[in-house]
């Protein structure tokens, strides 16, 4: 293990507290997910979801007619052959975790290019967590 890192990475951590950077009342966890377009001809309210907002559930159609690639998710079946009526949601992907919002945002910089729709979610470590409520206690 890299103590000296872990240092570094826990003064980091407790600036971005001082100066209310952390974005949660509670031991954050700074997770980056990617959303991952599922599209079903069926579904529940019992099916996944993500957290994002803005990417609820779309219903729409997709047309049966054309093949592979060509087939896409529209809105409207204007058009279409052999419209199929479906519904597009996004679940997320876990990618990275992370101590800091820093760290977070700075891989979102350099590695969003290799994602879809990468975004940063505020977790808390949990209640009960004594290994986290160690490490990152105040002070």
């Amino acid at each position: 293990m890299n103590i000296k890192f872990l240092r570094k990475l826990l003064t980091t951590r407790k600036q971005e507290i001082e100066e209310g950077k952390n974005l949660a009342t509670r031991q954050p966890i700074y997770v980056v997910l990617d959303l991952q377009e599922n599209i079903t001809s069926k579904h529940s309210e019992y099916s996944p979801s993500t957290n994002y907002k803005g990417k609820g559930w779309t219903h729409g159609y997709m047309d049966t007619f054309l093949d592979g690639e060509e087939i896409t998710f529209e809105e409207s079946k204007k058009g279409m052959k052999e419209p199929v009526k479906v519904t597009r949601f996004y679940t997320d992907r876990v990618v990275s975790f992370f101590i800091t919002s820093k760290g977070a945002h700075e891989y979102l910089k350099y590695q969003s290019h290799n994602l879809k729709m990468p975004y940063v979610y505020v977790f808390y470590s949990g209640y009960g967590n004594r290994e986290m409520d160690q490490l990152l206690q105040n002070g």
